[in-house]
């Protein structure tokens, strides 16, 4: 199974609640996750050449929007599962709180897939991945890949105003 879930940009702090149900995963050759940083700077490269076909600024990578989307990959890869909410109910809001991030307004897409190419083309293809990408209130960027198996791997971009 290969997926993407866009979470559009929230303003943490508002009654909005993403409706994401976390999905089990079996991965079919598993291994250890491994963090793959090639193809995190290819995804974030990616990111910034849409941004400029559309005309909008790059976005900078940030080192702990990076750690923050590697986190979520990694317990995504370790526990099993696929989704913005974990199994026990914390969501991309109470992440972002209990790293005190200091901004209001921020988002995440990510993806299960086989690999960079597909998982950036599926994050362009979905309205609600697009929306991040090309949102021109962002300026950062974190992004991680974690492999778990053959052509399983988890894809997490996190944006932010600041």
């Amino acid at each position: 199974m290969m997926a993407a879930i866009g979470l559009s940009p929230i303003f943490v702090g508002s009654a909005y609640q993403a409706q994401d149900v976390p999905i089990a995963l079996a991965f079919v050759n598993p291994h250890q996750p491994v963090a793959l940083t090639g193809e995190a700077r290819a995804l974030a490269d990616d990111v910034n050449a849409e941004r400029a076909k559309h005309g909008l600024p790059a976005l900078q990578r940030d080192e702990t929007l990076d750690r923050f989307a590697y986190t979520k990959a990694a317990e995504m890869a370790a526990r099993g599962y696929f989704g913005h909410t974990d199994p026990e109910g914390v969501t991309f809001q109470d992440r972002l709180r209990a790293w005190h991030w200091p901004t209001t307004y921020a988002g995440e897409n990510i993806a299960f897939d086989s690999d960079e190419p597909h998982a950036h083309a599926a994050f362009m293809n979905s309205p609600e991945h697009a929306q991040n990408v090309l949102d021109a209130r962002e300026a950062r960027i974190g992004v991680a890949v974690v492999n778990v198996g053959t052509s399983e791997t988890f894809y997490v971009e996190d944006f932010s105003a600041k």
